[in-house]
């Protein structure tokens, strides 16, 4: 967040994250668990990053500290969950991520405290919605979803509650950014 590191994956050894300064100098491993990372995102504060691990044999949304200390799984999921896009809360004290539960098709958005407590799933219906990102206040968050036939972008109070579409053009779209 502060332009010094940069943090990135690597398929060197497997699949692990790594971090480098931002003039090359310092590259550290921060994970070494046989695993495949990825997803990896700074926290806001820059104090730690949320990544999403196959370790274990599941899929799990891990946090680290930058220093690559204090690795904690924060969702402990089941056989055949699949979790993806963790984003973090402008404050650093919130995770939204995309979850499917065991065998089931319909991909939710869910939002957890930092530390795992707290999880809250905010959308909870037939269709699929994916890559759950917080505007830059906090209070809202944008998303795609099918759940009119194709993938529209869609925004949503950061509790689940005025779910608003955004895009209707009879296309494809996906992979909302907010402007800083």
């Amino acid at each position: 967040p502060d332009g010094t590191q940069i943090v990135f994956i690597s398929d060197q050894y497997y699949s692990d994250i790594f971090l480098v300064n931002a003039d090359g100098s310092g590259l550290t491993r921060l994970t070494n668990n046989g695993a495949i990372d990825y997803h990896t995102v700074w926290s806001p504060d820059g104090m730690q990053i949320v990544f999403v691990s196959g370790w274990i044999g599941y899929q799990d949304i891990f946090v680290i500290n930058a220093d690559g200390s204090g690795l904690i799984n924060l969702t402990n999921s089941g056989m055949y969950d699949h979790i993806s896009r963790p984003s973090w809360s402008p404050d650093s004290t919130q995770i939204a991520f995309s979850y499917t539960m065991g065998r089931e098709d319909n991909e939710s958005i869910c939002v957890m405290n930092a530390d795992g407590s707290g999880l809250l799933v905010l959308t909870d219906d037939d269709s699929n919605n994916g890559s759950p990102v917080w505007s830059p206040d906090g209070r809202l968050i944008a998303f795609t979803s099918d759940r009119d036939g194709d993938w529209e972008i869609y925004v949503m109070n950061a509790d689940g509650s005025g779910l608003t579409r955004l895009t209707d053009n009879g296309g494809n779209d996906w992979s909302p950014v907010w402007a800083p």
